[in-house]
């Protein structure tokens, strides 16, 4: 593991990189401490401000994470010296988009990407145009609006994420990474939790007057767990039936896997294959959130993982711009 600022390898002052991501935190990040000595005249160091680039390699010197420095953290009494640094998708979350945008998403997120100074990379194609007003709005939540209403039209689900250092590409959600973990090779820990605490197995949708329009339920799920019921109110004009089916929850699933050594493939956004059978854990799981630790030549992957695909839709307002599916 090697990890490079201004050109330089910085690596044998590192004490511990933590390279992690979380699919709602929307940036990947790579958090390293130094050693420092300032009693020893001999000993080496290094100069490290914020807006420095950072990038982190593999052993074979292939760039795995580029980044900005965002945060340090220094004390007088400490021995070591704490930095924070974004991927450039931080830029993307932060930075705001004024303009009404047509065509297919693909297409919409290079433009975004132009205005605000960043390559683009691969886009997850899907052919449906669309029209969207995007006045003050987030360009993250740009990409989303575009994605999401093409996402209602096709069942896909997409993230946007950095490939090769700084490009911004846009995946389909949950592809598969390629990596395998298994209780009889790298897989050193796994958890499993399964929950009803959150059940919600019927909704009545009413109108202003509160008369009840429209009943959602889950019968199979009354009928094994017992009714739990909430009342949606719908305006004027509108139908809530797709609100009230997203409010529906049965038992709740979460799990988690460590496993060494590190595999770079595993990273939020995308799918494994776990196989462990003391637990149940045993197909295909989404990887919601990773932390990927290297400290003192050990290396290890702790992943937070779900059953169900999700996607942070974001819907298009319609009040300046009708939207349009073709």
């Amino acid at each position: 593991m090697k990890l490079l600022t201004g050109g330089k390898d910085i690596s044998e002052l590192i004490e511990q990189i933590v390279w992690s991501g979380d699919t709602k935190q929307v940036a990947r990040t790579v958090k390293f401490t130094i050693a420092k000595n300032k009693k020893d005249q001999d000993f080496p160091s290094v100069v490290i401000d914020e807006g420095d680039e950072v990038i982190m390699q593999d052993d074979d010197g292939k760039d795995i994470f580029g980044g900005i420095i965002f945060d340090i953290d220094k004390a007088a009494t400490s021995k070591v010296e704490t930095y924070l640094a974004y991927d450039l998708m931080f830029y993307i979350n932060s930075s705001d988009i004024n303009q009404i945008f047509d065509g297919t998403p693909e297409s919409i997120v290079p433009g975004i990407c132009a205005a605000l100074g960043i390559e683009s990379g691969m886009m997850a194609a899907t052919g449906i145009s669309i029209s969207m007003p995007c006045f003050g709005k987030k360009a993250y939540d740009a990409i989303m609006m575009a994605y999401t209403a093409a996402a209602r039209r096709n069942g896909s689900k997409y993230i946007p994420l950095m490939t090769d250092i700084n490009k911004l590409s846009v995946i389909e959600k949950g592809t598969l990474c390629g990596a395998v973990m298994t209780g009889e090779y790298n897989l050193i820990d796994a958890t499993y939790k399964s929950t009803l605490q959150n059940l919600v197995n019927r909704v009545l949708i009413t109108d202003k007057n509160n008369n009840v329009v429209k009943t959602v339920e889950d019968a199979a799920s009354i009928e094994k767990y017992g009714l739990v019921q909430r009342v949606l109110k719908q305006n004027d004009g509108e139908d809530a039936t797709a609100e009230a089916q997203g409010m529906l929850v049965t038992v709740e699933c979460s799990a988690t896997a460590s496993g060494v050594p590190n595999d770079f493939r595993a990273v939020s956004g995308y799918s494994i294959i776990i196989q462990e059978t003391d637990t149940g854990l045993y197909g295909q799981f989404y990887i919601e959130s990773d932390t990927h630790t290297f400290s003192c030549g050990k290396k290890q992957m702790d992943l937070t993982l779900a059953f169900e695909n999700l996607m942070d839709e974001k819907d298009i307002e319609t009040d300046a711009s009708s939207e349009s599916l073709s």
